[in-house]
This record gives structure tokens, C-alpha cells and sequence, in this order.
């Protein structure tokens, strides 16, 4: 960690004191603020980007996979193909599609996402972190 992170790391551990402080005192936070002198601005600011801190640290960094390794089977899998969910789609059953062979497959309860293996790191990343907030 290099000082500016450390830094960072400080300023976020004194504001979520503050945001202590200010919630146990059952004073709304523009009350707080005018009698702690500090901008409600500030105060929402650091609070947004200690949220953002908060959300990184819970959720694992996303890991390229190599594409010339086999993909699991899916039917093996506890993430397994909705193929009942459109049923216009390529069902188990029929042969595989030797242009989605190399696909990577994102799977769960109700949304399967799959890309060809010529999708850009980009697009990949892009989409996940689009699922992940909606």
C-alpha cells in the first residue's frame, strides 16, 4: 500500500466514526453537521465513497480465465443452463453448436449471459459489472 492509499485508508476509517457518532447521537445529519462544523457535503461525500470501499472489499475481484482450458460441463454443474427459460433456444438434447464451443457461460437463478470466446476482456466486464448493479 503506498502513502496516498494509506492516507485514503485513514480519512475512511475517521469518517466511519463520524458516521457513528453522527447516528448514535439521533441528530439528522444536517443538525450533526451544523453543530460539528462540517459540510453536509463532506459528510456525503466520504459516506459514498465509504460504501464504495465497503462493496470492494465484499465482492471478489474478477479473474480472467484462460480460454484454452476446457469449460466445465455445464450439466454437471450447480449453475446449470435454464434451457426452460426461452424455449426457442438450443436445448440440451440437440448437438452442440461448434461455433460457441469455446463460449464462456455466466449462469443464475433466472439470467444466462454467454459470450463467444472472441469477446473483448472489455465487453465481458462491462456486462458483468451491469448485471451486478441492476
Amino acid at each position: 500500500m503506498n502513502a496516498r492509499q494509506a492516507l485514503h485508508q485513514a480519512n475512511l476509517a475517521k469518517w466511519a466514526a463520524l458516521f457513528h457518532e453522527q447516528k448514535e447521537s439521533g441528530l439528522s445529519v444536517k443538525e450533526w453537521c451544523s453543530q460539528n462544523d462540517i459540510s453536509q457535503h463532506a459528510f456525503y461525500y466520504w459516506k459514498h465513497l465509504a460504501k464504495e470501499a465497503y462493496v470492494r472489499s465484499i465482492i471478489p475481484e474478477i479473474v480472467p480465465l484462460p480460454m484454452n482450458d476446457p469449460l466445465p460441463d455445464p450439466q454437471s454443474s450447480s449453475l446449470e443452463s435454464r434451457d426452460s427459460y426461452n424455449s426457442s433456444e438450443t436445448t440440451t438434447s440437440e448437438a452442440p453448436d461448434p461455433s460457441v464451443s469455446d463460449a464462456v457461460s455466466l449462469s443464475t437463478d433466472d439470467v444466462q449471459i454467454r459470450f463467444s470466446a472472441s469477446a473483448s476482456d472489455d465487453l465481458i466486464l462491462r456486462v458483468i459489472k451491469a448485471v451486478r448493479y441492476a
